[in-house]
Order: C-alpha cells, then structure tokens, then sequence
C-alpha cells in the first residue's frame, strides 16, 4: 500500500508499505478520507513528537471495514483516535483524553491514516451514517469531536455571549456547536473570507484582525459587537498577543479556553484572575461520545463540514505546508480512490 511517512528531520515521503496485519482486537480499515490538521504541520515543524520514527501520521480517519476478527466488512465508519481503555474513571465519565492507561492515539503513537489502509483498535469505530461522507467523518473525527468537547467544557449555555478566535477547521466547528448551545457567537479572524464562512455558520458577528497590533483594541470591540464582554473566549491562533487580548476581554467569572498546541507561553499575574474570578480551561480532542454527537449533528444537518481542497497522497505536504500560510479555507482532506 501506499503511505506517507514522516522521516528524520521532519521530512515528509512517500513509501510503499505492506499492509498491516491485524492483531486480536484490532480491525482493518481501507482509508477514504484524512483530515489534514494543523497537527500535522507541528509535526513538521518539529513542536510535536511522534513517538516513534518513521510514522504514518493521519489521526482524521473515516473508511470502510474491511477485515477484522470481529466486525462487519464494508461498514462505514469513523475513526475514534484516542486508545484509551474503556474502563478507568476517565473513560467512564467520558473523559476518554486523560485515560490512565492509554496506548496515545492513532497517528501520533500508532500509524495513522494517510495511507491506503490503517489498523485500529475496534473499539474506536464509530458507525457513519449514509447521511455524512467520508470527508466530512474523517473532518468531524477531529475537529469536530474537538469542538463538542470544549463547548461542553466550557460550560455555555442559553444567552451567553462566546468569541471565537481563529476561524480555521477548529474555530468553524466551534462557531456552530457555541451557537447550537444558545450562545451569541463574535467570531475573530485574519481574513473577510473566514469570517463569511462563519458568519453563515452561525456567528452573529464577525471582525478581522490581520496585525498582531489590533488585538490591543480588541477588548472594546468584543464589547460592543457581542453588547457586552464575552463569558467565554476560545483561544485557536496561540500567540502572546491574542492570549493576553483573551484575559482582558472576558466578562467576570469568564472562562478561557484553549485549544491546540502552541510554542509561544501564556503570561498572567494570579492577581488578574482571582480578581474576576476567571476561568483557564485547556481543551484536547474528545471523548468518543463527543465524536458519536459530532456525528449526529451531521447526520441531522445541524453541524456542516466546510472542505477547502482535496488531494492524494501526492498532494499531503502541499496541503500541510498551506495551513502554515493560513490559506485554508476550512479543512483540506486527503481522498483514496
């Protein structure tokens, strides 16, 4: 089979493979679709460490069964990309992430889906409705799981005022789930283009910010755009400016959340947050039940994939390295014929 491998020194190629074998418990899965996340490029870029070199990374995974000891052959699934247990505390109170005896996740720990087939625990399939394709349950198998779980987090609720900063994969997916909550949504990004994708997501208002220089007035926009100071604020971009920005527009007993990785550190006094009672939430992928609503929602047209480009393998790199330029309109997806 064909795969794409990350290599010493973060380099990306192409390799012929053969085709895993599949241990008891495991299944095989004839790839359709993998996301391409921002993780991807930290990959690269050598901010995350994959554990184990060369890797097969892809951790955004919907496919058909194709082979397994137990299963159906031919069912279309999800990839739940978490290996966790199944029984801890954590796993049984949907807390899935922070499993206790976890094996990592399918495409950081274990080889992942950008290649023609990949092995999976078969506890991580998720049925796919005939309503949602295979990109859009390979997208809704990160970004939209990862979405679900922070709004859950956070707490939101009817008539709460939500900012969304960065309107990449992620942040689109929270627009709509914050929005589905009962949540006015003002959503923040660099571009008019990602904030009309979602303002017609469900954004109430939509402001651009294109110069780390603009988050100084921030605070006052959020305010007057949203009628009020945010409760919540999702952190998607990671600098210093847009995370100091974050502290400073929050409404009392607001709640920051962030979301993905980041090289640059958070600065704050304890001072400013005891004053107000904030909030510092850290949000990373999601329970298994997260992905099952993400993909409900889908199924119910509640929840809509935005796919920016599709390419094969040939394509990956190309599609990664343009998430580092910030040119995504939503997610680019790798297909398997």
């Amino acid at each position: 089979m064909r795969a794409a491998e990350l290599a010493e020194g973060g380099v990306l190629r192409l390799a012929e493979r053969p085709v895993p074998g599949v241990p008891d418990g495991w299944v095989l899965v004839r790839t359709t679709a993998a996301g391409v996340c921002g993780t991807e490029l930290h990959f690269l870029e050598g901010l995350l460490d994959p554990m184990g070199i060369p890797r097969v990374l892809g951790h955004e995974i919907a496919g058909e069964v194709t082979g397994a000891p137990a299963g159906s052959p031919g069912s279309r699934v999800a990839v739940y990309n978490v290996m966790n247990c199944g029984s801890c505390r954590y796993c049984n109170t949907n807390r899935d992430r922070l499993c206790t005896r976890s094996r990592g996740m399918v495409g950081f720990t274990a080889d992942g889906g950008f290649a023609e087939y990949v092995i999976v625990p078969e506890r991580n399939l998720v049925p796919l409705p005939d309503a949602v394709t295979f990109e859009a349950g390979a997208v809704l198998a990160c970004s939209g799981m990862t979405a679900v779980h922070a709004v859950r987090l956070s707490g939101i609720g009817i008539g709460d005022r939500v900012l969304v900063n960065g309107i990449g994969g992620v942040g689109l997916m929270l627009t709509q789930v914050a929005a589905l909550a009962g949540a006015t949504v003002l959503a923040v990004s660099d571009g008019a283009a990602k904030l009309d994708l979602a303002q017609n997501l469900g954004a109430r208002a939509g402001l651009v910010i294109d110069d780390p220089a603009g988050y100084e007035s921030l605070p006052e926009e959020a305010s007057r755009m949203l009628g009020r100071a945010p409760d919540v604020f999702f952190e998607t971009v990671g600098t210093r400016e847009t995370m100091r920005s974050a502290f400073r527009c929050l409404a009392p007993g607001g709640s920051f959340v962030q979301i993905g990785y980041t090289s640059q550190p958070l600065h704050i006094h304890p001072g400013a947050l005891i004053k107000n009672e904030l909030r510092i939430l850290t949000s990373a992928a999601g329970s298994k039940n997260d992905l099952e609503t993400a993909i409900a929602l889908a199924a119910q047209g509640l929840l809509k994939t935005v796919i920016a480009n599709r390419a094969d393998l040939d394509g990956l790199e190309a599609a990664i390295l343009n998430l580092r330029d910030r040119r995504v309109l939503g997610r680019n997806v790798v297909t398997f014929a």
